[in-house]
């Protein structure tokens, strides 16, 4: 029986089925209903009603539990159905989940808390000023087959404690793992309306996009895609929090630490078979320490043990799907550089090939510039911290970047010309587990941050509210206008934020009797304070 999609808090069949593919062995895992028509409008009912009704802590705390107890057999269900080891479910996966889970139980009250907001204009003083986050509408989620559950968890989960439901569409390569995320919310006993994990076609996703109930999007993907629901929700005048991958760099110095940086390099570089927005896919080596490292790293590259997903000792698991493979392929062929090591398929079932290392492919070959989504790494020297800055910003993209050496000084310095959302030192793309770390990228990886505070912050809107209890009845620079009142505020303008503050002061003070009427004590006392820098 095919698996049905999570709408109201129920699984629901359908007419039409998509059949899931494991990519370790090609064959056929499970089918699931593809959701049409009447479904998508009851998922869309169901979420709407639950606006702006946020579900409290203890639930989450609840989740927390259900998934630190189901943690094994999820990442052994992403194992089979997207590829990874399932150590590298657990660690990439599931671990980041449960601990944004601690961090929105612990901080998330803190985070959504209505906070004063005190006017910075003196004429405003003794008011009072807050800002809110409000959820407006249904934020829609749809995520890649990469990371299937921890992308679309930790986006759901800070949408869904704001008080903002979502609908989540996951990839169609990897349905299983999102309707797992349903099976979460609902053994866990959330609302029917926090969440719907809907299977659908491109252009049903786009239509749920253009629903008026949708407030938002939430968006990973490809940089192609994602600058077209960029430009949906822009014309729509939608929010749109956008991942859209990158060409990460990993520069190495040559006082680096150097065995620490080869284990990166190919940790970073090959876990997820390179199938990671932020894997090292460009290798910046300092030329003095070159050799030395890529003997090193040739080593290791060469000892990595491919295998099935499942199995305990797999290091290195199956691309996606036959057609990733082939494109890898095409583009270590035309890379114009030297094959190190690896660049072929592997004679075995399933879509593996040979984790690789090119050095010096051309500066303009696509294998050098463009995402390449597989068990590659680009290798370049440098000779300069320059030409190394350089060369690492020369992308359309700017998601994350790392740097290697124990001065820290060149390590600030070169972490702040880096262009990326995120730099780490002497380690690569780690911040993806910090709770508290924002996440997103610059240039063509997107716009918006995830995870910390700021998913929260993406998924509602802003709202700033100020109250004046004063009993004046009119202010001075309502109607009705006179020469009087134009020249009052010509004279306070010039009192506060002029070079000539005390000429214009001593001007007003005949004026000052009408000013308390008019502004009030506190406006006026404010005013005086700031002229005399008090």
């Amino acid at each position: 029986m095919a698996r049905g999609n999570f709408v109201g808090g129920r699984f629901v069949g359908g007419s039409k089925t998509i059949r899931t593919i494991s990519p370790a062995n090609g064959e056929s895992i499970e089918e699931v209903f593809l959701a049409e028509g009447n479904l998508i409008e009851e998922a869309l009912w169901a979420a709407e009603k639950g606006v702006g009704i946020r579900p409290g802590k203890k639930i989450f705390e609840k989740l927390k539990d259900v998934l630190s107890e189901r943690a094994l057999e999820i990442a052994e269900l992403i194992a089979l159905e997207q590829g990874k080891p399932v150590q590298e479910a657990l660690a990439a996966e599931i671990y980041p989940s449960l601990s944004y889970l601690d961090f929105l139980v612990h901080r998330g009250e803190e985070i959504l808390a209505v906070k004063e907001n005190p006017p910075y204009e003196a004429m405003f003083a003794g008011r009072r000023a807050i800002l809110y986050r409000q959820a407006l509408g249904v934020n829609l989620v749809i995520s890649p087959w990469n990371y299937p559950f921890a992308i679309p968890f930790l986006d759901i989960i800070a949408s869904v404690f704001g008080g903002a439901p979502v609908i989540f569409r996951p990839s169609s390569r990897t349905p299983l793992v999102g309707l797992e995320i349903g099976k979460l919310f609902k053994d866990t006993g959330f609302p029917p309306h926090s969440l719907q994990v809907l299977v659908t076609s491109h252009g049903d996703a786009e239509k749920m996009l253009r629903d008026p109930r949708v407030g938002g999007v939430f968006f990973t993907g490809s940089l192609e895609v994602g600058r077209k629901m960029g430009e949906m929700a822009g014309r729509l005048l939608k929010r749109a929090v956008l991942e859209l991958g990158g060409k990460d760099a990993m520069v190495v110095f040559g006082d680096a630490p150097l065995e620490r940086a080869v284990n990166g390099a190919l940790w970073a570089g090959f876990m997820n078979a390179g199938q990671t927005c932020a894997s090292v896919e460009r290798l910046l080596l300092d030329r003095k320490i070159s050799q030395k490292f890529l003997s090193k790293l040739l080593e290791k590259t060469r000892a990595l043990r491919p295998g099935h997903p499942l199995e305990p000792t797999t290091d290195l698991g199956p691309l996606i799907s036959e057609e990733q493979r082939e494109k890898v392929l095409r583009l270590i062929k035309n890379s114009g550089g030297e094959v190190l090591t690896g660049g072929r398929s592997l004679e075995r079932e399933g879509f593996f090939m040979e984790p690789t290392l090119v050095l010096e492919p051309g500066e303009a070959s696509p294998l050098w510039q463009e995402e390449v989504f597989g068990p590659v790494i680009a290798i370049k020297t440098f000779e300069t911290e320059e030409e190394a800055v350089a060369l690492a910003n020369d992308s359309r993209y700017g998601l994350t970047a790392s740097v290697w050496t124990l001065n820290r000084e060149r390590a600030r310095r070169v972490a702040e010309g880096l262009q990326a959302g995120a730099v780490t030192v002497n380690d690569h793309l780690s911040s993806y587990a910090e709770p508290s770390a924002p996440w997103g990228g610059v240039k063509g990886s997107g716009l918006g941050r995830t995870h910390g505070p700021f998913a929260i912050q993406e998924a509602l809107h802003l709202k700033y509210v100020m109250e004046d209890f004063s009993r004046r009845k009119k202010l001075l620079w309502w109607f009705p206008y006179s020469p009087r009142a134009r020249k009052t505020l010509h004279l306070a303008s010039q009192m506060l934020y002029g070079r000539r503050r005390f000429m214009a002061l001593i001007k007003l003070l005949p004026s000052l009797p009408k000013l308390l009427k008019e502004a009030g004590l506190a406006p006026v006392l404010a005013s005086l304070a700031r002229t005399l820098g008090l």
